[in-house]
């Protein structure tokens, strides 16, 4: 069941994806982060209004952090979305549990073991092969690299609120945080979304949303690296939307690159079991 849940999920991510792709250069960055922020937060407060928890975090300035970090890695994987194949961005994005681990001695004192170290070195050849042949060391290949590094570091964050506050207090003062930070950069360049920019926009908050909801259950309703494991069916879902919306086909280097990326991750993956 968590299996099929975390697949729906990455169908979830991958679709939003899409969207943003989709979207495209019509909106400015932040103006996108900033909708994807605001239209879920009044979900997350009724939820904790409802259930009478905490609305504001206890360890604020590591919540700034995390949604610092957060907020690069949306404005960097946004980025890479619409300046790359679908395929590629989110074969470049899947390098955020390889940084993760090579960020974790430094951030929360977790050593990492030879099979961590193999799993980085084969990610890192991925990486390689995605960017030099297929894209020349494009900047939107380094802002997806970028946006996973700062992922890697918001999640690593997360971990620490962990100790303080609830999960659903996390979300919502990050998306509190996001949409402040956002709308403060967006305020002078905002663009009125026209009726299908709306539709694109709730459609990325709701399937990202929806797609966050679904990946949490499934990690507790079954081991993380099983879950984990799972959640590269993103990848298919994200080849699908690319070749059936803009006709693209990753070439053999992205996929040799992509399949060096999966596999560092399964090596780091099995590691934990």
């Amino acid at each position: 069941m968590s299996v099929l849940l975390m697949i729906i999920a990455s169908a979830c991510f991958a679709t939003m994806a899409a969207l943003i792709k989709a979207l495209g250069p019509s909106l400015p960055i932040p103006e996108i982060i900033f909708f994807r922020s605001i239209i879920p937060l009044p979900f997350f407060l009724a939820v904790l209004l409802i259930k009478k928890q905490r609305i504001f975090v206890v360890a604020w300035k590591t919540l700034i952090l995390r949604s610092l970090f957060g907020f690069l890695a949306m404005s960097g994987f946004y980025f890479a979305l619409i300046h790359l194949p679908l395929a590629e961005s989110v074969f470049l994005g899947r390098t955020q549990p390889l940084i993760l681990a090579l960020l974790a001695p430094w951030v929360v004192n977790e050593k990492p073991t030879g099979a961590v170290w193999i799993a980085i070195g084969t990610g890192l050849l991925g990486v390689i092969c995605i960017i030099q042949p297929s894209f020349g060391w494009m900047p939107a290949a380094w802002a997806s690299i970028g946006a996973a590094s700062a992922s890697a570091m918001a999640h690593l964050l997360v971990r620490r609120l962990n100790r303080t506050d609830a999960p659903v207090t996390i979300v919502t003062n990050f998306f509190l945080v996001s949409a402040i930070l956002s709308g403060v950069w967006t305020a002078a360049v905002f663009t009125p979304p026209v009726a299908s920019q709306w539709a694109l926009l709730i459609g990325i908050a709701l399937f990202s949303t929806f797609g966050q909801f679904l990946m949490t259950i499934a990690y507790r309703k079954d081991h993380a690296p099983v879950v984990a494991a799972a959640s590269y069916a993103s990848i298919i879902f994200s080849i699908f939307y690319g070749y059936a919306f803009w006709h693209e086909l990753p070439p053999a280097s992205a996929g040799i690159g992509g399949t060096l990326i999966i596999t560092g991750s399964c090596i780091l993956i099995r590691s934990r079991i």
